[in-house]
């Protein structure tokens, strides 16, 4: 039965602990699909609710685009979400990113990419950005960018504001053994005009596989906002355990 021919994850997660974390940045990082050569188009719809003691009801939409070849990386990813519980919005979130990469030899490409998202409840009314940069790739499992952007953001109750930021970042993966490897990422995001408004992130995660088809993950994020959004803290950190099974 095809059923048998397909692989299924599932897992069980148990979090040590959790903060919910308010980041401007957002990590592209995990959404690349360097080695996919080719075209591949993703559509995801999710919907679930409740009526009764508690009224709730969630629905979500996502879609991307790949259009790769030997030269090529391009990618287009949309993601809209809302959560409603007692007749409360709890999140109402929107997110656009379109990328192309075009590969000038083995070690460097350059990039090029548009943002867009709406965070109203964490007082980003809107927030778009247009930038370019250079991606190294000095080893098989390290990726080092240096760029700019310009960013335009409006906040619930605050002016509009554009700033012209520095975008770096720093992606490591270590393999431990066979079957463990670490890795390491960092953005470090300074405003051009002043290096004081700084955004930061810090994500480190160890994936051991204990066996072929049992994996454990270990993760660890650390955040920096130097003028984050109202009600927010400058620093916030979360980590968690997750423990998978493969079959």
């Amino acid at each position: 039965m095809s059923f048998y021919n397909t692989k299924i994850l599932t897992f069980i997660s148990f979090i040590i602990f959790n903060t919910t974390l308010v980041s401007q940045i957002v990590d592209i990082e995990t959404s690349r699909k360097e080695d996919l050569v080719g075209t591949k188009i993703s559509l995801n719809l999710g919907f679930n609710g409740s009526s009764g003691t508690v009224d709730r009801t969630n629905y979500s939409i996502g879609t991307r685009f790949d259009f790769n070849n030997e030269v090529w990386n391009r990618f287009l990813i949309f993601n809209y979400s809302r959560r409603e519980k007692d007749d409360r919005i709890n999140e109402d979130n929107t997110f656009l990113h379109l990328r192309f990469a075009r590969k000038i030899s083995s070690l460097i490409a350059a990039e090029f990419f548009i943002q867009s998202n709406e965070k109203p409840l964490e007082k980003i009314e809107e927030r778009n950005l247009i930038g370019i940069g250079l991606r190294f790739s000095p080893l098989k499992n390290l990726r080092l960018g240096i760029g700019v952007f310009d960013e335009n953001e409006k906040r619930i109750n605050l002016d509009e504001r554009d700033t012209v930021r520095i975008n770096t970042y720093l992606n490591y993966l270590f393999n431990i053994s066979d079957n463990t490897s670490f890795n390491t990422l960092i953005y470090f995001q300074p405003d051009v005009e002043d290096f004081s408004e700084i955004r930061s992130l810090l994500r480190l995660g160890l994936r051991v596989k204990a066996t072929d088809n049992f994996f454990i993950n270990i993760n660890y994020e650390y955040i920096h906002d130097s003028s984050p959004p109202i009600g927010t803290d400058k620093k916030n950190s979360k980590y968690g355990f997750k423990i998978g099974y493969e079959f």
